[in-house]
């Protein structure tokens, strides 16, 4: 390995080593000698489904909740090389408190890409190989404290594991978190009054919807997110000629894109409102009209290009709160499956 690679590895680990937990997975099956067909089957969150076959055509458990909607979690993408093709995997950081949830990711992972082994990292820095079969924990070997050669080791485990090459396994690099590399040109600073935002910039596209009070069809705004069943914030802007105006912050999966646009269309549809505000994963923030149609370009998303939205239509001075007597609760399993349907004879 080399020393830069070494280092750049130590450093990473380190910085989560007391704050978080970590594993590290395979996100893509090992590449195949000369004569066999490569696989690139590389992981994309937004299209998996609830339930699907895996390598060995036994059903794979669907990703939990809490990595593919909540964002209170890290990853980092570790490149290296089998002979001289590419093979990657994930260093995944996560919360001490939601271990059971972790390992769900690591089984999904596992199971997805054909393998048995996961590198799990405790809070004190001790590594550890979880065996899986299935989606159970059947055993474990305990490495010590982590090492940055302990990353080859793994990469080399899961090629010889595989047959289906002879070559060896090279680590060359880690990424930053991937959404600093999805949106490198954001300004992160002084976005503690949006709450949940910045662990959604760079993942989830985000869009800022005045709230209405009519109802729509027999039903509130309030219902109608519950039925999209997307987790937001509130958060009011106030202005120094006194107005103040509430907004939910949507935090929206790009599978749920089309449908939750769709429906902002119908609630919206001949009220004359203040443009929505949208901003995309890769950071670029513009205005939207009633239609969802794209207005204006502002910028690259920061506070300042944020602010001027609303300096440009001559409201000064505004002061952005966010409602910390709200709390998203995600809606019952029965109102997110009749919802579903409603929204589908709504919007269809």
């Amino acid at each position: 390995m080399d020393v830069l690679v070494r280092s750049q590895l130590n450093s990473v680990i380190q910085s989560y080593i007391g704050k978080q937990i970590m594993i590290v997975v395979p996100s893509q099956y090992v590449p195949q000698g000369a004569d066999a067909e490569e696989q690139t089957n590389h992981l994309s969150i937004n299209s998996q489904k609830i339930c699907r076959l895996g390598a060995n055509n036994q059903a794979v458990l669907g990703l939990p909740y809490s990595y593919t909607t909540g964002r209170d979690w890290c990853r980092h993408r570790i490149h290296g090389l089998v002979g001289d093709k590419a093979f990657g995997m994930e260093l995944i950081c996560w919360h001490p408190d939601r271990l059971d949830d972790l390992q769900a990711v690591a089984a999904w992972y596992g199971q997805t890409y054909g393998f048995h082994q996961v590198i799990y990292i405790s809070l004190k820095g001790e590594a550890k190989i979880w065996k899986y079969e299935g989606n159970r924990i059947t055993g474990h070997v305990t490495l010590g404290s982590f090492q940055a050669e302990h990353i080859e080791m793994y990469g080399q485990m899961l090629v010889d594991d595989s047959h289906s090459t002879n070559q060896g396994y090279v680590c060359q690099s880690i990424a930053d978190e991937y959404r600093q590399v999805r949106a490198p040109h954001c300004d992160r600073s002084y976005l503690e009054d949006f709450r949940q935002l910045s662990n959604h910039l760079g993942a989830d596209h985000i869009i800022f919807v005045l709230a209405i009070n009519h109802r729509v069809e027999g039903r509130t705004m309030q219902q109608y997110l519950a039925f999209l069943d997307v987790p937001y914030d509130k958060v009011y802007h106030t202005f120094d000629a006194g107005e103040s105006f509430l907004y939910h912050v949507l935090y929206v999966r790009q599978c749920k894109l089309k449908t939750v646009l769709d429906v902002l269309e119908l609630l919206f549809e001949n009220e004359h409102i203040k443009s929505m505000i949208y901003v995309t994963p890769e950071g670029n923030l513009y205005e939207l009209g009633p239609d969802m149609a794209i207005q204006k370009n502002c910028g690259v998303f920061c506070l300042a290009n944020y602010e001027s939205i609303f300096t440009q239509s001559e409201q000064v001075g505004l002061c952005i709160q966010i409602d910390a007597d709200f709390q998203y609760n995600r809606p019952s399993m029965f109102m997110r499956m009749g919802g579903a349907t409603i929204l589908s004879r709504l919007i269809n």
